[in-house]
């Protein structure tokens, strides 16, 4: 019949199935370039994609996002900024990220184009939207940004401690420092709105990794403390990990 699509497929008026267009998403934010990931994508479905702009497009419409609440967040947090490399000479992106130590997730992020106290209360609600009802960190350890201290106490008061790092070794802000060795995988840019949807993206497959090893860890201790007889602790963890899977764990 004219018109009928040759292939079957899960996203209306689209010719590729679903499962081929997630795994170009999931490969080009892996680190592949455009051409790696066409390439690659038609050597595994057996389906040519003739364009590098395609494989484009599907990232920047069907990119994941990170949302909910994420539980059992640490009393100190990490927060910082880097510059991300775009297609213009002399130009970059700020990509501006908090992390947990306990969890190691990533609990808010954001990027901008300039490095001001806005764009870091920006970031700093953004994480506050991740926290459950009844938690608010002790301190956000920062650099020496003046614009981290303004934003801690506009955005919570002063109950939360604006917590400055004062060496490399003794008190140190390794933790989210560490984490932006990531940016050596990413792209240059092109626009500002790709490379949103492009980190929320690997931000996005980042907290599922970190979050779902954390369950299957705590699935694991369960089954041992079963395996010794302690029924009433394997009840009362058999609780816990209910509600973390249901609040943690990103689906």
């Amino acid at each position: 019949m004219c018109g009928q699509q040759s292939v079957e497929t899960d996203f209306k008026r689209m010719r590729f199935p679903k499962q081929a267009v997630e795994t170009s998403v999931d490969l080009r934010h892996s680190g592949l370039t455009l051409k790696s990931t066409r390439k690659n994508l038609s050597k595994i479905y057996k389906t040519p994609v003739k364009a590098d702009s395609t494989i484009h497009r599907w990232c920047k419409k069907f990119a994941k996002q990170t949302s909910g609440i994420i539980e059992g967040l640490a009393d100190l947090l990490h927060c910082d900024e880097t510059l991300l490399k775009t297609n213009k000479k002399r130009k970059f992106f700020y990509f501006w990220a908090i992390k947990c130590p306990k969890t190691k997730a990533i609990v808010g992020w954001h990027l901008s184009e300039h490095r001001t106290l806005s764009d870091a209360k920006k970031l700093l609600w953004e994480a506050r939207r991740r926290f459950p009802v009844s938690y608010l960190p002790k301190a956000i350890r920062t650099d020496g940004f003046p614009g981290y201290r303004f934003a801690i106490h506009k955005v919570f008061s002063f109950e939360v401690k604006h917590d400055k790092f004062l060496s490399f070794k003794n008190h140190s802000n390794n933790e989210i420092e560490n984490f932006f060795r990531c940016k050596k995988r990413f792209p240059k840019f092109w626009d500002i709105n790709y490379a949103r949807k492009y980190i929320g993206h690997w931000v996005y497959e980042y907290n599922k990794e970190k979050l779902n090893f954390q369950a299957i860890f705590i699935i694991r201790l369960c089954k041992i403390i079963l395996e010794g007889g302690n029924h009433k602790l394997y009840i009362r963890l058999k609780s816990i990990i209910k509600t973390y899977i249901n609040n943690v764990v990103i689906k």
